[in-house]
């Protein structure tokens, strides 16, 4: 089966903290397994870790190698084929670089946050244009409390937000990225 024009990427910098001051989030072992798991399990062409800190990109190396060119990967082909999707950049313009030299251009990126933005669209206009643009779109998810807002207003779309009927809206990123991959990719129902 064809890979899908579909990318996803998880941003740890720069981010929002607590206090809405601008960080760099640490990477953890579990967004690398769990997204990358999700990126194959549906199909999505690749999946991107981005992060400015050297000695965490190269974390994220070695528990990719130890799946994919390792012991990992005879342990659980599963895993080594999910994690061989994972790719490595310092930031947004390095892996727009890397997707086109990999699968060609352009490249477009839909924006995700739990607040709401101007010109946001739904999923069904996101899913149309997954069908009908030649594009290679990526799926931009924060981490810490969100994309700031210089480098959220660089993308190409925003989407709109998952929205519980609850007052408590802080989904782990894995969670919302299930939930974000399936409306866009997933069986077609409404939302």
């Amino acid at each position: 089966m064809e890979k899908l024009r579909l990318h996803i990427a998880l941003l740890h910098y720069p981010m929002y903290g607590k206090n809405y001051q601008t960080i760099a989030t640490s990477v953890t072992n579990l967004d690398i397994h769990d997204i990358a798991r999700l990126a194959r399990t549906y199909n999505l062409a690749s999946y991107w870790v981005i992060t400015p800190i050297e000695p965490q990109r190269a974390m994220v190396q070695r528990v990719v190698d130890y799946w994919v060119k390792g012991p990992g990967g005879q342990y659980n082909p599963h895993r080594k084929e999910a994690l061989s999707l994972v790719r490595i950049g310092a930031n947004v313009e390095e892996m727009v670089k890397g997707i086109e030299e990999e699968f060609g251009g352009p490249v477009k990126l839909f924006a995700t946050d739990a607040r709401p933005y101007p010109n946001m669209i739904d999923y069904e206009e996101a899913r149309r244009l997954l069908r009908e643009d030649d594009a290679q779109y990526v799926l931009v998810l924060g981490t810490g409390h969100g994309i700031v807002y210089d480098e959220i207003r660089k993308m190409d779309y925003f989407l709109k937000p998952i929205r519980p009927d609850t007052s408590f809206n802080h989904l782990s990123v894995r969670s919302a990225a299930s939930i974000l991959v399936d409306r866009l990719v997933g069986e077609e129902w409404s939302y």
